[in-house]
């Protein structure tokens, strides 16, 4: 495989003439075919995506075992799922802080390593505090990955398709989520639950590899006045592509576009320009992270102590689940482009709503009714949640488009701290209908502010999208 320096070496060919300006760097992005190093960012960046899933929910396969070995109590349990959602929520803003600094690409590799050492040191944890302790360590990669990763895809993704092109990216988190129940169901009856931490680490091998053979977001380097090297990652970009590029066009456009706005701040994210995308944004990622860890982490454990279902029942219904979530990721990404980011979010989330309320109402009946409801709220999250890691970057200008996402991201890690605790009260006090009818009122909630609050992104290049 060969190294980005190595391309840029042989950089002859891309059809380019002319200054190097904002403008003309987002034209070659526009006219650019999905090509061989689209592909190779993606799988990579995938990677590091992927065991993010796989990482956040190996708790859910663990936690029974843990449970048993430490003799937790049902406080000690929420804290142990929430522990992981406090270093996520200052990952949050730590990584996509570097990433408007030092690049996208970098934060990213930092992160995976992050995550990657955490995990394999959580495998050798002796004591509950100490594995709570890393787990709060791990949650800061955890945490800055995801914002950082859509971020750099959508940047390197034209307008035409980049809903379906960033959600074929993203469909590798709940991929991570169902291999991480699926490995968890048959790892851990048999070598214990210290190996799924251990496979949980390889990110760590993306550390050292990901920034030689990943070229740095363009439009983030013509955004912060580095246009040769902005130039130079185009060129990485165009140089494998197959077949002659079109000409550049519309290249004054879009510098009369780059140039039309100021560059943003944080504090902008709660200005008059950007306030009502901020609400939709919080309330739609608040809620991905109250059903994903008010809901994901507890099922193996619900079925386990409230229906009694042996440890591989419990563990494959939430295999189950998982499935459903990847088959939602599925249906989103072919639809996204086709009907709106809007459409999606809403009609996802309602249903997510209904099927919750259902299982509230069924409760008493056998585990496979709730589970199969349960399943079902976690396919329409995965829809939904899916379409927030294209829409969310789409929201937000270039100066601050990662701590925009990463604000969003810490929505989501305030909602995960908090709503494992509710569901452990509820389940403590024998309400899981209340449980399920709490768990449902949220998504409804965010369908609503979306619709009111929130812009359609669909077919519109990241520029045009400016407030």
């Amino acid at each position: 495989m060969r190294t980005i320096d190595n391309i840029i070496e042989h950089r002859g060919g891309a059809g380019v003439s002319g200054p190097v300006t904002r403008g003309s760097i987002i034209a070659r992005l526009e006219r650019m075919p999905t090509n061989a190093m689209q592909i190779r960012a993606r799988v990579l960046i995938g990677l590091a995506t992927f065991f993010d899933g796989f990482d956040v929910i190996a708790i859910a396969a663990t936690l029974p075992i843990l449970i048993q070995k430490w003799h937790l109590t049902p406080w000690e349990i929420g804290f142990l799922i929430a522990s992981g959602s406090v270093g996520q929520l200052f990952g949050a803003f730590l990584f996509p802080w570097l990433a408007e600094r030092h690049g996208r690409v970098r934060a990213i590799a930092w992160s995976s390593g992050i995550i990657g050492v955490t995990s394999i040191l959580c495998g050798f944890a002796p004591t509950f505090a100490a594995f709570a302790a890393l787990r709060v360590v791990q949650g800061f990669g955890l945490g800055g990955e995801l914002p950082v990763a859509a971020t750099y895809i959508n940047e390197i993704s034209r307008a035409h398709g980049r809903g379906r092109f960033v959600l074929l990216y993203e469909i590798v988190f709940p991929i991570g989520l169902l291999a991480s129940n699926a490995l968890g169901a048959w790892v851990v009856p048999r070598f214990g639950w210290e190996a799924m931490y251990f496979i949980g680490g390889l990110p760590l091998v993306l550390f050292f590899v990901l920034r030689r053979l990943v070229p740095e977001s363009p439009r983030w380097l013509a955004e912060r006045e580095r246009l040769g090297d902005a130039d130079n990652a185009m060129t990485v970009f165009e140089r494998s592509a197959k077949g002659p590029l079109a000409p550049v066009a519309h290249a004054a456009e879009f510098d009369e576009l780059a140039n039309r706005h100021p560059k943003r701040r944080m504090k902008d994210l709660f200005g008059p320009a950007y306030l009502k995308r901020t609400l939709a944004v919080a309330m739609l990622w608040i809620t991905c992270g109250f059903i994903q860890y008010g809901l994901s982490t507890w099922l193996p454990t619900i079925y386990r102590t409230l229906y009694h279902a042996p440890l591989q029942l419990a563990l494959n219904l939430a295999v189950a689940a998982s499935v459903l979530g990847v088959v939602g990721s599925l249906v989103c990404a072919l639809l996204v482009d086709k009907v709106g980011r809007k459409p999606i979010i809403n009609v996802s989330f309602v249903l997510c709503a209904v099927s919750l309320a259902l299982a509230g109402v069924c409760h008493a009946m056998s585990v496979y009714v709730v589970a199969t409801f349960s399943a079902f709220a976690l396919g329409f999250l995965a829809s939904g949640f899916i379409t927030a890691y294209v829409y969310t970057p789409e929201l937000y200008p270039t100066s601050i488009r990662a701590l925009g996402c990463g604000v969003g991201g810490a929505w989501l890690k305030v909602a995960a701290i908090f709503a494992p605790a509710i569901v452990s009260k509820t389940m403590v006090g024998g309400n899981l209908d209340v449980a399920f009818y709490i768990l449902a009122a949220v998504p409804f909630a965010a369908a609503i502010v979306v619709h009111f609050l929130g812009i359609e992104t669909k077919g519109k290049v990241l520029e045009q999208l400016e407030a």
